[in-house]
């Protein structure tokens, strides 16, 4: 169909340059969003004598934009059909009625508060659009060329930008790349404005990285919906790089701690070293074999032996509660007490007794352990005293296990103790075992955890000839499935 046979009205519109439209509707801008002010103004209740005038005016300048935009665009060619432009231009209208309502929905009743910076060459755009903002709850700031805007970005508060793209010597395209460019300011939202309304203006801008776009002059819902959509976006990452920052501090914070913790184990490991590696104990007929493996740099286990003449011994184990500084601490502390008590006591039961009076006096009850005390003799004999400790076992030369219990409870709940020793004598071939929990503290593989009784099977199977502690420790470890799970302590006596 040729121009001549198209109906009346469907003829070619006009086509007219891009920077007369924007002068067309950069004025029209002017009248519509002074005269949506003075609405908004006359509507409250001191002022409405002028409110049927301003919407009169308000109303013409919406139909002059109307009959420019109907009649004149720069970019429609001749071979384009009327029909694809007004179907253009409906879904384009009905697009942004749409996204206006989400928006707004998504965004809340209120105005989301923050700092707007306005870019634009024309003084009255930048006032009647900073008077919409404000009205609207935002705080603003200016600025009348691209330059002037990218070092007040630099100021570190703005937290969305509306640009215009049509400016001299820097345009909103330039400005829009150069802050992409910065990491300093890449984060910032930019809505981008324009009188132009083209396609491939809207694509440039989003190619560039711009948020949104709006066309002048601005639907003051749709204005607010964008805008409060934008700056959510923005203040989820705000607080998505405050909780990183967050966790960056703590981890450094973290890591600072950890050094100090491992220089503070480093030295409680040396202290605690000293006291269970001293040198190996001597007694006449008898072999001793001492293991210590903490779980940790250093754990909650002590051991130590002292000879009380030539014919006498005393071999002694604590456990403390917990694994760490703390629990080294204790036992450093026990270490002592048994020293001092060996000193002034000869037997198994006077030495415990002692330390347990010691220890509840300094902690008055705070914290508890588990000990055990045995004073062997060369001829034999064995006496043993417990409080809260596994019992001690005792491995005949013809394979049959004994149990000497531990006969009170555990050293520092109490200020006294009365501890009843258990008195017994090995033969030749005959071995004894002390021992912490940790020996049988374990997960078979099974899934079960181990027990004394299976320890006890253990020793039994093992034999008591000399050096017989590390193979027991090495089938102990061999039943588990993820080895010892506490610390382990033992002491074997074997009557040579």
């Amino acid at each position: 169909m040729s121009e001549a046979q198209l109906p009346a009205g469907d003829t070619e519109r006009h086509r007219l340059p891009r920077s007369l439209l924007h002068d067309l509707r950069t004025p029209l801008n002017h009248i519509i969003g002074f005269s949506a002010l003075l609405i908004e103004q006359a509507e409250e209740p001191t002022r409405d004598n002028a409110l049927a005038d301003l919407q009169k005016i308000h109303a013409a300048g919406q139909q002059l934009l109307s009959l420019i935009n109907d009649n004149f665009d720069s970019v429609v060619s001749v071979s384009q059909s009327r029909a694809t432009d007004d179907n253009r231009e409906e879904e384009r209208q009905l697009g942004e009625i749409i996204q206006a309502k989400l928006l707004a929905g998504e965004s809340g009743s209120g105005a989301a508060q923050g700092l707007v910076l306005v870019v634009d060459d024309v003084e009255a755009n930048r006032d009647v659009l900073s008077r919409q903002l404000k009205r609207q709850g935002y705080a603003v700031a200016l600025a009348e060329n691209g330059q002037v805007a990218l070092d007040r970005l630099r100021t570190g508060d703005v937290d969305v930008v509306l640009l215009d793209i049509m400016m001299p010597e820097m345009d909103g395209y330039e400005v829009l790349q150069r802050l992409k460019a910065d990491p300093a300011l890449r984060h910032i939202p930019v809505i981008m404005i324009s009188a132009l309304s083209e396609l491939d203006s809207v694509v440039r801008c989003l190619e560039l990285g711009a948020e949104d776009y709006l066309p002048k002059p601005f639907n003051p819902t749709l204005l607010k919906a964008r805008l409060g959509a934008s700056l959510d976006k923005k203040r989820a990452r705000d607080r998505e790089q405050q909780l990183a920052a967050a966790l960056r501090a703590q981890n450094t914070e973290m890591a600072a701690w950890r050094k100090a913790q491992e220089a503070d184990l480093a030295i409680a490991r040396t202290t605690q070293q000293a006291i269970v590696s001293s040198a190996p104990a001597r007694l006449k007929g008898w072999q001793v074999e001492m293991v210590y493996k903490p779980l940790i740099q250093v754990g909650g286990d002590v051991y130590g032996w002292r000879e009380l003449d030539d014919d006498c011994s005393v071999f002694w184990i604590a456990d403390a509660t917990g694994h760490g500084v703390a629990a080294a601490l204790f036992t450093t502390l026990v270490a002592l007490l048994f020293n001092q008590a060996i000193t002034g006591c000869q037997t198994a039961d006077a030495i415990l007794e002692r330390v347990n009076a010691e220890f509840h006096s300094t902690l008055h009850g705070r914290a508890f352990m588990t000990a055990c005390c045995a004073v062997v003799k060369t001829d034999g004999e064995l006496s043993f005293a417990g409080a809260g400790h596994p019992p001690l076992l005792i491995r005949r030369r013809e394979g049959t296990i004994e149990t000497l219990p531990s006969r009170a409870t555990m050293i520092g709940i109490y200020p006294a103790l009365h501890i009843e020793p258990t008195v017994t004598t090995l033969a030749p071939g005959d071995a004894a075992l002390l021992y912490s929990d940790g020996l049988y503290s374990s997960k078979e593989y099974t899934g079960e955890r181990s027990t004394a009784d299976l320890l006890a099977k253990s020793f039994a199977q093992t034999g008591s000839k000399a050096d017989f502690l590390p193979r027991l420790i090495a089938q102990l470890d061999q039943t588990s499935g993820d080895g010892f799970d506490d610390d382990v302590a033992a002491i074997a006596l074997h009557r040579q």
